[in-house]
């Protein structure tokens, strides 16, 4: 039976989605809930070197979630890389200049997790490295792409992730409770 729109005579044209569209889609990949947004966070901070991780969250972690690492910390130039799709700092590359993707040795390494949270929530990233004088932070609200800025801060990096899925309203709807969400936040950890 054909449907509604295709029967009015209004049937859909096929055509290529805006790139905000594409990168909101493949967030929900990556970024189910708070807990695998945390999960993510959290990686990135082991995989930086962090020997403390502070991680904090509001509302199950739909309002806030914090995390605070004492890793390496990046440079300005890394957090505006860092914030875009398939940019890593985690594969090697071989004597042909080839990514080795057999010989990965961190948690992280598709570069997906930050672009993919800042396109779905307000994502504001502090850094700071061991040899910087200050540290500069950068921000993705929604998918669009904040400047890299002074910003005060300690050695390390802290992202902090303000109103998860407020980009993808139909998302929100398979949230759990509270109270769920921040004891799957807390399984994770």
């Amino acid at each position: 039976m054909p449907s509604k729109e295709a029967s009015a005579g209004t049937a859909s044209r096929i055509r290529r989605l805006s790139e905000g569209t594409i990168n909101r889609i493949a967030a929900g990949e990556v970024v189910e809930r708070p807990a695998s947004a945390v999960k993510e966070l959290v990686e990135n901070a082991i995989d930086a070197g962090a020997r403390r991780i502070d991680i904090a969250i509001e509302g199950g972690g739909r309002d806030l979630i914090r995390v605070a690492d004492d890793g390496t910390g990046m440079t300005g130039v890394e957090l505006s890389l860092a914030v875009q799709r398939h940019a890593t700092s985690k594969l090697q590359t071989d004597a042909a200049g080839h990514e080795d993707l057999h010989d990965i040795a961190t948690l992280g390494f598709r570069g997906e997790a930050l672009p993919s949270i800042g396109a779905v929530a307000r994502l504001a990233i502090v850094s700071r490295t061991r040899d910087a004088d200050s540290a500069e932070g950068i921000s993705l609200e929604g998918g669009r792409l904040g400047t890299v800025q002074p910003a005060p801060g300690r050695q390390g990096t802290q992202v902090e992730v303000r109103d998860l899925f407020f980009a993808t309203p139909a998302r929100l709807k398979f949230m759990k409770s509270e109270r769920a969400e921040a004891q799957a936040v807390s399984d994770v950890v």
